[in-house]
């Protein structure tokens, strides 16, 4: 019994995307404003030579599936994260807020912003933990701003989030690379209802792991024309190229008044991006019923396996679930170790997140603070936390088997009683 699909295969480029793709390295026109623009380059009303970039297609058609009034495409959801810290002001040694447990690339938009991250616990379901989020807001009250990472698509409790940040002036920003399509309603219908609204700031990516595939790439989405005007400058667009946007406020005034303040940190994203990206935004909806599908299926079949957690999402939020992570219960880092030995042993990869070089381990961010934050509960948590990814190329068959699998892994190991005496042994100690 072993399984042979590989699980590094992100979504493929539908045909329209690669033909996007042809036409453009075909004509060459990689560059976001390189387009003929009839506005900015001709005298006149009517140039049959004008269009708009893919890039600004793009952004139109994002802003109108999220609900978002302003959505600006740039080269990374990092980047669009430190973009979105200098938007809202943030200045050297000033401090943000953030998850323990989370990607590095979060603390890495705070330390590129010349800020430092203050870190908040998770709790067992990989969301932070709100008494200690309270906890720190009280020890730290010179903390005004906070990136709230929604991870591997785990969405908090957002409307205690918003308030307790509302009630203490903190300006929040949702790092949604993995928040795309989710809603915090699952009930809703309006666009309102999707993760990235609590927000002043949300920020989307487009790596090959997330549901927009470009390789890399990111998106910065809000409803303030005033940071969107700052967005739009400091991404990369200088002198009046700043009208070649369909996503942006109307409003030239907004850009002229700050344009000659704002730095251009050149993080724009390029047409050849925007040309398989804009095409894949009308799969959204089919690839999070592909992947919520597989996704249940397979927490159904692990369900009642006593030695492994399944957290359930906090109430109102959606899981859509593009990967499945779970807990070992009363396992040591041997057997943790050895779980993940024998299941890539028959073909299934997993990793855990607090093991080894994992760039989620907060203890491996070094270049965040000068000591190691006492995150004990954190620590605890992804020292067993295994993530398993679910490509859109898996099908039911593939998850039956991954069950199977991780089934029969667990019972060879909870058979061996010596093994799990050790960990008793070292409890009662």
């Amino acid at each position: 019994m072993k399984f042979t699909k590989s699980f590094d295969v992100p979504n493929p480029i539908p045909e329209s995307g690669i033909e996007n793709a042809v036409n453009l390295l075909k004509n060459g026109m990689l560059y976001r404003y390189g387009h003929i623009d009839s506005e900015i380059n001709f005298d006149g009303d009517d140039c049959p030579h004008a269009e708009h970039s893919e890039v600004s297609k793009l952004e139109l058609a994002l802003s109108e599936y999220t609900g978002h009034k302003y959505v600006i495409a740039v080269n990374s959801c990092g980047s669009a994260m430190f973009i979105a810290l200098k938007a809202m002001g943030v200045q050297p040694d000033d401090k943000v807020f953030t998850n323990a447990f989370t990607f590095t690339a979060v603390p890495s938009s705070i330390v590129h912003a010349n800020a430092i991250p203050v870190y908040v616990e998770c709790n067992d379901q990989y969301v932070i933990d709100l008494q200690h989020f309270e906890q720190q807001i009280k020890d730290n009250p010179d903390v005004n701003y906070f990136i709230l990472s929604h991870m591997r698509g785990h969405v908090a409790e957002l409307d205690k989030i918003q308030a307790l940040c509302d009630a203490n002036g903190i300006r929040l920003v949702e790092d949604c690379a993995h928040g795309l399509g989710k809603r915090w309603n699952p009930q809703g219908t309006d666009e309102s209802n999707f993760v990235g609204h609590h927000c002043e700031i949300a920020c989307y990516s487009a790596q090959s792991h997330k549901m927009l595939n470009a390789g890399e790439g990111g998106f910065i989405a809000t409803d303030d024309d005033h940071l969107a005007a700052y967005c739009i400058l400091a991404a990369g667009s200088y002198e009046n190229l700043y009208k070649k946007h369909l996503s942006r406020p109307m409003d030239d005034q907004l850009f002229e008044e700050i344009k000659l303040q704002v730095p251009n940190f050149s993080l724009r994203m390029n047409n050849l991006s925007a040309a398989i990206l804009r095409p894949q935004i009308e799969l959204i909806d089919e690839r999070i019923a592909s992947y919520k599908q597989k996704h249940q299926r397979l927490v159904e079949l692990l369900s009642d396996v006593s030695a492994i957690n399944i957290p359930e999402p906090v109430d109102a939020a959606e899981h859509v679930g593009d990967s499945l992570q779970f807990n070992l219960l009363d396992f040591d880092n041997d057997q943790v170790n050895e779980f993940v030995k024998r299941c890539a042993e028959r073909g299934v990869k997993i990793q855990i997140f607090g093991i080894n070089d994992n760039a989620r381990d907060f203890r491996n961010w070094q270049y965040s603070y000068e000591q190691t934050p006492a995150m004990h509960n954190t620590a605890d948590i992804i020292s067993s936390a295994c993530d398993l990814r679910l490509p859109m190329n898996f099908t039911l068959q593939d998850i039956e088997l991954l069950a199977q699998i991780i089934r029969t892994v667990i019972n060879e190991m909870v058979q061996q009683p010596a093994k799990l005496d050790k960990r008793a042994d070292k409890l009662s100690a």
